[in-house]
């Protein structure tokens, strides 16, 4: 059987569109074995350098549009909405919530937008009941959550989890008067050209479903291809289409590691090592420190990533369990960058 051996050979043997033709196989050949050890529907991979157009292959019944639940991949969806939110000037990054959640306990009130999407507010890891939750609003959720009070003073601890985020969306209503969903259309479906994404990971209905109270921190549901055109973006140092969606420094801003030399309470097995930026686990950094991979896995194995030093954008479209698929998806995802990375010089 083929493999990605044989598919790094075949590119640089290959003229771009023979090597479409010639290297289709060996990729797919690759996602069969993730397909079959975890009994998947499918299984779909989409690598992008700067120099060419996106590549894609499938496995079992996944397209380039099945809209699949991301789990945690969220994060990089949501922290991108308030990067947008910063630059319009709504919002700041060291915005406080008491700026806008004036009867939240006097405690609650120093936490700001940066450290709410850093994990590092510390407020409650553990997952509040209102996340889960179908009745009330985002408002409501981000109340009850401010309720309990911290456990530990802002920017001194990381504890992966969802309830900041929850307080950092709310925070986003408050200061434009949009809604999430009205919110992440305006900042994200619309000039991201994004069809198949929104905050109902379970849903089956056609269309953008729209959610009162969306988990920000891991309810959303995407694509390939709308995934896709968000990494693109990243690496192209925030532009799409040929106009600027972020600037280069807040993509910069958003990857710096806010873990570093803080006590680490709760971290997931899989992320050892990493550091976190803005809704993004840092994977790399160079000599100076400057981060140079990021990545957002979901919990059923959903996983974009960006290497800069490579050149690289990839997503790779899965739903299963993501802790057992972690060891085969970490392994693809470092073959398939190193065989798409930019040839040096």
């Amino acid at each position: 059987m083929k493999t990605l051996a044989t598919f790094a050979l075949c590119l640089l043997l290959a003229t771009p569109a023979a090597a479409r033709a010639a290297c289709a196989e060996p990729v797919r050949d690759a996602l069969q074995p993730l397909v079959a050890a975890h009994g998947l529907d499918g299984a779909s991979l989409r690598l992008s350098t700067p120099d060419g157009p996106p590549q894609r292959w499938h496995a079992g019944a996944y397209g380039d549009d099945t809209r699949l639940p991301i789990a945690s991949a969220s994060k990089w969806l949501t922290a991108l909405t308030l990067a947008r939110v910063v630059e319009s000037g709504a919002l700041r990054w060291d915005s406080r919530v008491g700026e806008h959640f004036p009867d939240a306990p006097a405690a609650t009130h120093a936490i700001t937008l940066e450290q709410l999407l850093s994990h590092t507010s510390g407020l409650a890891a553990g997952p509040a009941p209102c996340l889960s939750g179908r009745g009330g609003t985002l408002q409501d959720c981000a109340r009850a959550i401010l309720a309990e009070g911290l456990e530990a003073a802002p920017g001194t601890v990381f504890a992966y989890g969802g309830n900041g985020m929850q307080v950092a969306g709310a925070m986003a209503e408050r200061a434009t008067g949009k809604d999430w969903d009205a919110l992440f259309q305006r900042e994200m479906v619309r000039p991201l050209g994004l069809t198949g994404t929104d905050w109902r990971a379970l849903a089956r209905r056609p269309g953008y479903v729209r959610n009162p109270n969306p988990r920000v921190a891991g309810g959303a549901r995407s694509t390939l291809a709308d995934y896709g055109k968000v990494v693109d973006m990243v690496l192209a140092d925030g532009r799409h289409g040929g106009r600027r969606f972020l600037s280069p420094e807040t993509i910069a801003f958003m990857a710096r590691d806010r873990s570093a030399g803080l006590r680490i309470d709760k971290r997931p097995d899989t992320a050892d090592g990493m550091g976190y930026g803005l809704g993004q686990w840092v994977e790399a950094r160079d000599a100076q420190g400057r981060t140079t991979r990021t990545s957002s896995p979901g919990a059923f194995g959903f996983t974009p990533w960006v290497d800069e030093s490579a050149g690289v954008a990839g997503v790779l479209a899965v739903r299963g369990r993501g802790r057992a698929m972690r060891p085969m998806i970490e392994r693809l995802q470092r073959e398939c960058t190193a065989m798409a990375a930019r040839p040096p010089g």
